[in-house]
């Protein structure tokens, strides 16, 4: 019996079980098995989970027959979100824009390889543009909706464009979106569109905006596009702001918020932006980091500033999420060996990460002997709940139909030699491939 805690979870289970096609039973296994399999070495590894029925041949044959349907994916998890959470922050829903890299450096078989750039430096593989929503004013838990591989024709920034015009036409409520400098571009601004979309965006400390042009004076001649100029790592040329906050902190610390109105980007006159800088200092009066944080607002000037600012911090949520499930949902682990399987691979990490986020509310706090409990209003990590799953899931209902025994396959026919998998070259950009 499904109690009033599961529902969610046990609704979001049938629906995805239903997008999941031919091999829907074997993959639906799956994605439960990654959920009960924190830090499996392989994708066969996860067959052990205590709820896979089917054996580890299942799994590579699983991922070769299914086929997901991502357009639906993308809509039930947007669903999802919007019904799970309403953490808003001035009627706008807070959404992160990030990328990862996928290693596969030894894997000549697999198509469509380049060069990419993670924490441990340049590798050979591929990368993932990860779309998600943040979740809680507080905490670590983000939901993904949207996860595509990044081919090496296009940047990580124009297909984050595309995934975010994809979003407009399914979020129910106006977002604000939250990305890395890299992403301050014309691409992403095309997508900003007041009462749907803005961003929040950082920005390098050696860009170079512009105020707004003087006011036309009737005198002959083009009128100026730019006012002065203002380079953000020199300080002399920045006018004073028009919003000045100093945040005092209970420790003695405080930060300092400077505001700029109706700034724009040389290239992009017509895009006003508001600029916020952010220093904090400690206790002492020093600079706790050197370089200020410098962000551009797309949205309007009349903001709470003193807390909006915060808002981008919900960004890091993502960055997190990408070595959770690298480390302990066996994303990057597994050598499957085609580009089609990984990413379907790829999905299924992202609907056993959503089994449990959306099993938080059910989940008892089973804590080691050191460890601390979580403070007050703060939701317990994935790491935690990822420990009670194994009870939850098994009150659930699983629409998956027993597996059917077939005796014992005859294998391959004698003298049978399967052709070598096509090699593929690694792709340099802007050098062709070799």
């Amino acid at each position: 019996m499904t109690s009033l805690n599961h529902q969610a979870l046990n609704q979001f289970r049938r629906e995805v079980y239903q997008i999941l096609h031919p091999s829907r039973d074997a993959a639906f296994e799956i994605m439960d098995a990654i959920t009960q399999s924190p830090g499996a070495r392989s994708a066969v590894e996860v067959s052990l989970a205590a709820g896979m029925q089917r054996k580890f041949s299942s799994v590579h044959k699983g991922l070769e027959r299914t086929r997901v349907d991502t357009s639906a994916v993308r809509s039930l998890l947007v669903r999802t979100a919007a019904t799970q959470e309403h953490f808003l922050v001035a009627g706008y829903a807070v959404w992160a824009l990030d990328h990862t890299p996928y290693p596969r450096p030894n894997a000549p078989s697999v198509a469509d390889r380049g060069f990419v750039h993670g924490a441990d430096g340049q590798a050979i593989g591929h990368q993932y543009s990860l779309l998600g929503r943040g979740m809680h004013p507080t905490g670590g838990w983000i939901g993904v909706t949207d996860i595509r591989r990044i081919p090496t024709t296009i940047s990580p920034t124009q297909l984050g464009a595309q995934q975010v015009a994809d979003l407009k036409k399914l979020s129910p409520t106006p977002f604000i979106l939250t990305a890395d400098s890299e992403y301050f571009t014309e691409a992403v601004l095309e997508q900003v569109e007041p009462g749907v979309c803005e961003a929040l965006v950082r920005v390098k400390s050696n860009r170079v905006l512009y105020a707004a042009p003087a006011a036309p004076t009737g005198a002959r001649g083009r009128p100026p596009v730019h006012g002065p100029r203002l380079k953000l790592n020199d300080p002399p040329s920045l006018p004073a702001a028009a919003r000045t906050y100093r945040l005092e902190e209970a420790d003695g610390s405080w930060t300092t918020l400077e505001v700029w109105l109706n700034v724009h980007e040389r290239r992009w006159p017509t895009h006003p932006l508001c600029l916020l800088r952010v220093q904090q200092f400690n206790a002492t009066g020093t600079l706790r980091c050197q370089r200020p944080l410098w962000w551009v607002w797309s949205g309007p000037g009349a903001m709470d500033w003193p807390t909006f600012w915060k808002v981008y911090l919900r960004r890091v949520c993502l960055e997190s999420l990408h070595q959770f499930c690298k480390n302990s949902l066996t994303w990057t682990s597994t050598r499957l060996g085609h580009t089609d399987r990984e990413e379907r691979w790829t999905w299924l990490v992202i609907l056993a990460y959503w089994q449990r986020l959306l099993a938080l509310p059910a989940a008892r706090d089973t804590r080691r002997p050191w460890e601390k409990p979580p403070m007050p209003g703060r939701q317990l990590s994935p790491a935690r709940v990822q420990r009670d799953l194994g009870r939850i899931l098994a009150e659930l209902d699983s629409p998956v139909r027993p597996p059917k025994p077939r005796g014992n396959p005859r294998g391959r026919a004698r003298g049978y030699r399967p052709a070598p998998r096509p090699r593929y070259p690694v792709v340099y950009k802007g050098t062709g491939s070799a």
